[in-house]
């Protein structure tokens, strides 16, 4: 298999169309030229089989489960508290409490305030249909 033909391949594992992995791998056919050599190239038995094996991977990186993360924090835990090392244990109960979402990092919001100048000034702000008038699209 060549190159083209195993980045094919991860496309069509990664969900693209035939075309649009067919276009990302690198061939130069476009429209329907590129339907119609990727659906021929999608019946060889070689891409076929790629591609199955490439999906059979996905499929085993899915398996892991929420539960099977906290089962494992469980036992990091039991751990930690056996070697007497309590900043292991709280992040393995950090980790249990942000897998089942009763924890939720924060994140920092930045805002801009506006506030009415101090001094009055000779600043005018547009209306609306001042603003459209001056920065609107022109139709010629």
């Amino acid at each position: 298999m060549n190159t083209r033909q195993e980045r094919f391949c991860l496309g069509l594992s990664e969900g693209l169309a035939q075309s649009r992995a067919y276009i990302e791998a690198g061939y130069l056919a476009r429209g329907n030229a590129a339907e119609v050599e990727a659906s021929k190239m999608v019946r060889l038995p070689k891409v076929v089989g790629r591609v199955a094996e490439l999906q059979a991977e996905a499929v085993r990186r899915s398996e892991i489960t929420v539960d099977d993360l906290v089962a494992e924090l469980n036992d990091m835990l039991k751990l930690a508290r056996a070697t007497k090392n309590p900043s292991a244990g709280v992040a393995a109960i950090m980790g249990k409490a942000k897998l089942l979402g009763l924890v939720v990092d924060r994140a920092e919001v930045a805002t801009t305030q506006r506030k009415p100048m101090r001094e009055a000034t000779d600043v005018k702000q547009m209306s609306l249909e001042e603003w459209q008038r001056r920065f609107a699209p022109q139709r010629h």
